[in-house]
């Protein structure tokens, strides 16, 4: 991830990282793995398809809980 110093805090133990810079890095991941999947018959392409949907995936669930009221 590529974040700017006013996007993320580092406090205690924990992080703080803006929806926006969240939302872009997950928007960034998909158009990488979309890049990658055009070209299925290599398997280095493939592996990055699912490496960067992967990543994709991690922050759409981090971005889910923008919608909850209840966090666990």
């Amino acid at each position: 991830m590529f974040l700017k110093p006013n996007e993320y805090k580092i406090e205690n133990d924990g992080i703080w990282i803006s929806r926006k810079a969240l939302e872009r890095e997950r928007d960034r991941y998909r158009e990488i793995a979309n890049e990658h999947q055009q070209d299925t018959k290599a398997d280095i392409d493939t592996a990055l398809y699912y490496g960067y949907h992967g990543k994709a995936d991690s922050l759409i669930e981090i971005l889910k809980m923008f919608n909850k009221e209840i966090f666990y």
